[in-house]
Order: structure tokens, then sequence, then C-alpha cells
């Protein structure tokens, strides 16, 4: 084997051996760097399991089914506001009506009132009037009976009254 041949047998062992162990470094620092990559972020929380989040989806549909109920039961109270409601406002409507029907009977019974009351003022005043006249009458038949008195004294004999034996 000739020297030549020899060199190159021995280059091309040593590239081979040179890339071999280039790759050999390579896969030891990519297991190198898995291994610090693992212990700098080690996974402190496992992954849910699948019953976990069976019990959460069970959870969460009990919920919204005491959710809706919950909404269902509001719903249902204020129907029943609404209800009360339309009853109060026709029961206002009812009131009003009856309120105007009253002060149209008050107006007329004011009225009447107005109209008594002046009735009894004039009945007063007539009153008064017919005193006065009958004060004047009495005076006038006192008058006359005083004349008529002392005019039948004067024409007439005094008769004088019997003594009774006591």
């Amino acid at each position: 084997m000739n020297r030549d041949l020899m060199r190159r047998l021995a280059r091309r062992t040593l590239v081979v051996a040179a890339t071999v162990a280039v790759l050999g470094v390579g896969v030891m620092t990519v297991q190198v760097a898995a291994q610090w990559r693992a212990e700098a972020a080690p996974l402190d929380t496992a992954p849910v399991s699948m019953t976990t989040i069976t019990d959460d989806i069970a959870a969460e549909t009990d919920r919204a089914t005491t959710l809706t109920d919950q909404v269902d039961g509001i719903a249902k109270e204020i129907a029943d506001l609404e209800d009360a409601l339309v009853a109060a406002n026709s029961s206002v409507e009812t009131d009003a009506g009856t309120a105007a029907s009253l002060q149209t009977d008050l107006d007329a019974a004011t009225t009447k009132l107005v109209t008594v009351q002046g009735q009894l003022t004039a009945a007063e005043a007539r009153l008064v009037a017919l005193n006065k006249a009958a004060a004047r009458q009495a005076a006038i038949n006192r008058a006359a009976n005083v004349r008529r008195t002392t005019t039948t004294t004067t024409t007439r004999p005094a008769v004088t009254p019997e003594p009774h034996d006591d």
C-alpha cells in the first residue's frame, strides 16, 4: 500500500471519526439540555383528569339549572307584580270615578246649603220683623186695653165687692 493511499485512508477515517464525534457530542448536548430544561421547569400541577372535568361539567349544569329555576321564579314574581299593578290601576281609575261623582254630589250639596242658608237668613229676617210687629201689636193692644179700662171705669159706676165672712 502505498503512502498516498494510507494518507487518504487515514484522512477519511479521521473525517468519519470526527463526524461521528460531532454527532455524538450533539446528541449528548441535546440530552443534557433536555435534563436542564426538565429540572428548571418542573411540572407542578398534574393535568386535569377526565373525572374532574366530568364532575365540573355536572356541577356547572346543576348551577345552570338552579339559575334557570331562579330566573323562572323571578319572571313569575314579575308577572304577579304586573297583575297587581293592573289591578291597582283599575282600582285607582274606579276610585277616581267615584271621587268625581262624590265631588259632583258635594258641589250640588254645597249649592243646596247656600240656598238653605239664604232661606234661613231670609226666615231670620222675617222672624225679626214679625217679632217687632208682634211687639208693636202688643204695645198697641196694651194701649187699647188701657184706654178701654179707663173709659169703662169712667162711664160705669165702680162696683165694690161685698165683704165675705171669713
